[in-house]
C-alpha cells in the first residue's frame, strides 16, 4: 500500500484538516491574517491524503484501498470546495461540507492504517 511512511504522513495530514475544522468550524476563532494560509494549509493536507490514497490504490488494487481512494477524494473535493466559497473571515464557505470534508479525509487515513494492519496479519 503506502508504507509506514506514508501512513505518517496521511496521519499528520488529517490531523491538520481536523485541527482546522475544530478552530475554524467548531470554534469559529478568527484566523485574522492568518486565513489565507490556513485556507492553503487545509486544501494542500486534503490533497496529500487523496493523492496518497490513489497511490496506494494504484499500486495494489484491494477493497481497502479502493475504499480509501475514493473516499480521500471525496473529501478533499469537499474541503477545496468549502474553502474556495468561504466568504469574509470564515475558513469554509459550508459547514456541512466541511463536516463530510473532515470526516472523509480522517475515515480515508483510518481505512488505510485498517487495510496495512489486515495485510501484515495476512487477512487482506
Amino acid at each position: 500500500m503506502t508504507g509506514v511512511r506514508g501512513i505518517r504522513i496521511m496521519s499528520v495530514a488529517a490531523a491538520v484538516v481536523l485541527v482546522a475544522y475544530v478552530i475554524g468550524g467548531i470554534a469559529g476563532a478568527d484566523l485574522g491574517s492568518a486565513l489565507g494560509l490556513a485556507k492553503i494549509v487545509v486544501v494542500v493536507a486534503a490533497v496529500v491524503v487523496a493523492a496518497l490514497a490513489f497511490q496506494g490504490w494504484s499500486h495494489s488494487s484491494t477493497p481497502h484501498t479502493l475504499s480509501a481512494m475514493v473516499v480521500a477524494l471525496l473529501g478533499g473535493a469537499s474541503l477545496a470546495s468549502t474553502v474556495s466559497t468561504a466568504k469574509g473571515d470564515d475558513l469554509y464557505g459550508s459547514d456541512p461540507m466541511a463536516l463530510v470534508g473532515t470526516v472523509a479525509v480522517v475515515a480515508a487515513v483510518t481505512i488505510v492504517q485498517i487495510g496495512q494492519t489486515r495485510s501484515k496479519d495476512g487477512a487482506a
